[in-house]
């Protein structure tokens, strides 16, 4: 599916708020929520080692800490089309370096916030070469990060 421009903006696809947004509660916050499901429902220890109390604080800061960095790098680089494009590319790279990290979702907020930055959110502006490529890397990663984060816990329940 490719998006329609008109007049160099992007008409599908969410809207850029929604997409980091989304990538964040879809993998940090559902990590955290299944890990206090951990601790509610079941009677595991929850003070373990690699329990859900120390999981719950190393996702939430890293996983933070990763939206605050994406955005930091973001919202000051979307100004300019070539700001946009250096954006999308460091974050897209962030994306593949955080990837052994997927369990925090930081993978998909640098993703999700470079396929931003990339245009390919409502209303972005599209852009080319590199930057496009680091955008839809971007969005691949963000996309089998939440279903790593989403299978890996089904997993860990079912078993």
């Amino acid at each position: 599916m490719s998006a329609v421009t008109t007049a160099g903006r992007t008409d599908r696809g969410l809207p850029a708020p929604m997409l980091v947004g989304g990538a964040f509660v879809l993998s940090t916050v559902a990590n955290v929520a299944f890990q206090t499901g951990d601790i509610l429902f079941t009677d595991n220890d929850p003070h373990r080692q690699d329990g859900p109390i120390s999981s719950i604080v190393s996702i939430s800061v890293v996983g933070g800490l990763a939206l605050a960095v994406a955005l930091a790098v973001a919202l000051p680089l979307m100004r300019s089309p070539a700001g946009a494009k250096v954006g999308a590319i460091v974050l897209g790279a962030l994306a593949l370096v955080a990837v052994p990290f997927f369990w925090s979702g930081a993978p998909a907020v640098f993703g999700a916030t470079a396929a931003w930055l990339a245009g390919l959110a409502r209303g972005g502006q599209p852009q080319s070469g590199a930057a496009r490529a680091f955008g839809v890397i971007g969005i691949v990663v963000a996309i089998l990060g939440v279903v790593a984060v989403f299978a890996g816990n089904l997993a860990a329940i079912l078993s």
